[in-house]
């Protein structure tokens, strides 16, 4: 599969992180204070059998466009209008903002596919801003610790039922036939591992 993801979300709340996970190594800059991410940084990543080019954007706020405020706001509108589909992150920690939301109206008006993530969501408080993000209205957010690594294997399946059609390679059906008796045995096994949210999954894979 190709295609391209954009994380968008107000500064602080592990877009960076995430998207140094994904590429498998340090090209974004992490830091506690908001705003560290000036312009949108791309890189390849992976993620299971997915390979896709993934972009870490800046911030959204109402600025003056000759501003550098305006100017990363340009980037980050221009990440979206590129990507096939967008992973919007907020913090569960912390909770729902007004920045949370005025960042989501933008995405619900890119018309773009959208996959709700709710950063941070270790421990209770965690868990009880991961309900609050339902209220976003961008579908089932899915809790993840882009910190420990927690929740990637339901972000693999999010990311799979969000792709758009166009985005499969044509060699993908040029290979399909019939697999034969003796492929058939050769091929590897694969497990799915199922349940809700904060049961242990990736923890499982993780240990795996």
């Amino acid at each position: 599969m190709s295609f391209t993801l954009a994380i968008v979300g107000r500064p602080n709340v592990g877009k960076s992180t995430l998207f140094n996970r994904l590429v498998g190594k340090k090209l974004a800059l992490v830091d506690d204070r908001p705003g560290v991410t000036r312009d949108r940084r791309e890189g390849d990543a992976r993620l299971g059998d997915l390979s896709f080019r993934i972009v870490d954007t800046a911030g959204l706020e109402e600025a003056d466009p000759a501003s550098l405020e305006g100017r990363m706001r340009a980037q980050t509108e221009a990440a979206i209008g590129d990507a096939d589909a967008l992973l919007f992150m907020v913090d569960a920690r912390s909770g729902l903002t007004p920045t949370d939301r005025a960042f989501a109206a933008l995405v619900r008006k890119s018309g773009k596919p959208t996959i709700l993530v709710a950063n941070k969501s270790e421990g209770k408080a965690g868990e009880a801003g991961s309900m609050e993000a339902y209220a976003l209205g961008l579908g089932t957010p899915i809790p993840l610790s882009a910190e420990h690594g927690e929740g990637l294997s339901d972000l693999y399946d999010a990311i799979c039922d969000a792709l758009p059609a166009h985005t499969m390679k044509p060699e993908d059906a040029e290979d399909e036939r019939e697999e034969t008796d003796e492929e058939r045995a050769k091929r590897p096994i694969k497990v799915a591992v199922l349940g809700r949210p904060n049961a242990g999954k990736s923890t499982l894979i993780n240990r795996l």
